[in-house]
């Protein structure tokens, strides 16, 4: 049994709205627009932004993970692995395709990298100023300025996690942490107003 297989009961329900679509609409359209509805959904938790928005999109992430990775929802043949982007399948990772798919799947992984040195340096650009009590030991000091400056550049693990992803949550990442720094923008500047 599959650790994801928790999740099945969505994904049959996931799979039951999206594959009448998928006949019309492509896969990677899909994606994205789920991706979008999602990170809609949550945006009213962004205006205090951490831990919290990341655990509740991850059960979102996992379903659109399996949705396109399991062959067989609900009884029958998964008919979203037939689908593709420029001749790859959504199922499809840099480990199994082929030299036209290595190239669209490095362009995904490409912006992908973009995406998250954008938000290193918008990160590193609006840090708060270290405010620590009084009276604290200067190790302490020195630890938590460390942590400071190496916390913009966590949003590039994101690049080595999505390398070995297959295209549909590649998609969903590239999706969901653009509009992250989108959103992340827009609400300091509507704080400033």
């Amino acid at each position: 049994m599959h650790i994801l297989a928790v999740l099945d009961p969505f994904v049959h329900l996931l799979y039951a709205v999206v594959a009448p679509l998928a006949r019309h609409v492509p896969a990677a359209a899909l994606v994205v627009a789920l991706t979008l509805l999602t990170r809609l959904a949550l945006h009213p938790l962004m205006r205090r932004p951490g831990l919290l928005t990341a655990l509740a999109q991850a059960p979102v992430f996992a379903t659109i993970y399996r949705l396109f990775t399991t062959p067989v929802i609900a009884g029958q043949q998964n008919l979203l692995l037939d689908q593709s982007l420029l001749g790859v399948p959504m199922s499809g990772h840099l480990l199994v395709v082929g030299v036209p798919g290595i190239f669209v799947l490095g362009v995904v992984l490409a912006l992908i990298v973009a995406v998250a040195w954008l938000t290193v340096l918008d990160t590193r650009t609006h840090l708060p100023e270290l405010a620590l009590p009084a009276g604290q030991p200067p190790e302490v000091a020195a630890v938590a300025e460390r942590m400071r400056r190496v916390t913009p550049y966590l949003s590039l693990g994101s690049v080595l996690f999505a390398a070995f992803m297959p295209l549909a949550a590649m998609l969903y990442l590239l999706t969901s942490s653009t509009w992250s720094l989108l959103e992340r923008r827009h609400l300091r500047a509507a704080a400033a107003l």
